[in-house]
């Protein structure tokens, strides 16, 4: 009987926030529950009872939802704690997602400088980072959808194609110091087929929500822990920005500040700080576990 419901659940499309229907992926729902701070045993349980629930042509959202709901009852702390791919869409993009980018870059062992303008042979480019590692020396671009569901286009890889030719240009010119290799794209949804191809064909690295698979944002984030503020839902956004103004954008950076600090910070009461101290921690700790 075992080997029918494993059989019968392969078969089960699901309908993405793009109308596409793709088979479930159970592992799918792991992740997810993992990177709500539940254990792997937890996580297990979850994608378990989220497997008997489903039916052929359910949305995505309410696998989504499904999933908040048993983690919730697994652990009641986990009730103001959001969903990643959302959380990092409801960033701001500068400059809390750039300078966030530009953590993940350093997680992975770059050093990264931060944006600035250089002069090419033409015109001036505003650059989001600058990216060192060996012999590599990339402009980083930096791409923010706050709908984590679109696609980031072959327009943006072809402007980044031109930016880093005219700042090729403007290094041989003696206009700035940057010898660039290549460049970078980093973003928060999926590349399209088009974007990824020339990327490839040019040689320009890139990195979606979920591939290339060694390169994956959510991936990366899940492995350095870098799990954004807003996967706090009661943080308003007044209180992001204030945030962000400071440069923190991770969970551990929030973590490292006392109650008395954080309520400086974001003008509120003590007992908030500890709320949201703990709730980071639900996350942080549960999450290197």
């Amino acid at each position: 009987m075992k080997n029918i419901h494993l059989d019968y659940f392969d078969v089960i499309q699901v309908r993405k926030a793009d109308g596409r229907l793709e088979p479930f992926d159970r592992s799918k729902v792991v992740r997810t529950a993992l990177h709500l701070g539940l254990d792997p045993e937890e996580a297990e349980a979850v994608a378990e009872e989220v497997s008997k629930s489903i039916y052929d042509g359910i949305p995505t959202s309410k696998i989504l939802s499904l999933i908040h709901e048993l983690a919730r009852k697994s652990r009641p702390e986990l009730e103001h704690i959001g969903d990643l791919r959302e959380a990092i869409s409801r960033m701001r993009s500068k400059p809390d997602f750039e300078e966030y980018i530009r953590l993940v870059l350093k997680a992975i062992g770059y050093l990264v400088e931060p944006g600035r303008v250089l002069e090419g042979r033409c015109v001036g480019h505003e650059i989001d980072g600058i990216a060192f590692m060996g012999d590599e020396v990339l402009v980083v671009e930096v791409k923010h959808h706050v709908n984590p569901h679109t696609y980031t286009g072959l327009d943006t890889v072809l402007q980044l194609w031109a930016t880093l030719e005219d700042l090729r240009e403007g290094y041989r010119l003696g206009l700035h110091h940057y010898a660039f290799t290549s460049a970078i794209l980093a973003c928060n949804t999926k590349i399209s087929l088009h974007a990824e191809r020339y990327a490839r064909c040019k040689g320009i690295k890139y990195m979606g929500w979920k591939y290339p698979r060694a390169f994956a944002l959510g991936d990366i984030v899940a492995k350095y822990k870098l799990y954004p503020i807003t996967m706090l839902r009661f943080l308003s956004e007044e209180q992001v920005a204030s945030l962000g103004n400071q440069g923190i954008v991770t969970l551990a950076q929030l973590s490292k500040y006392d109650p008395d600090e954080l309520a400086r910070l974001i003008n509120a009461e003590k007992t908030f700080a500890e709320k949201l101290l703990e709730a980071a921690a639900v996350v942080v700790t549960r999450s290197t576990r």
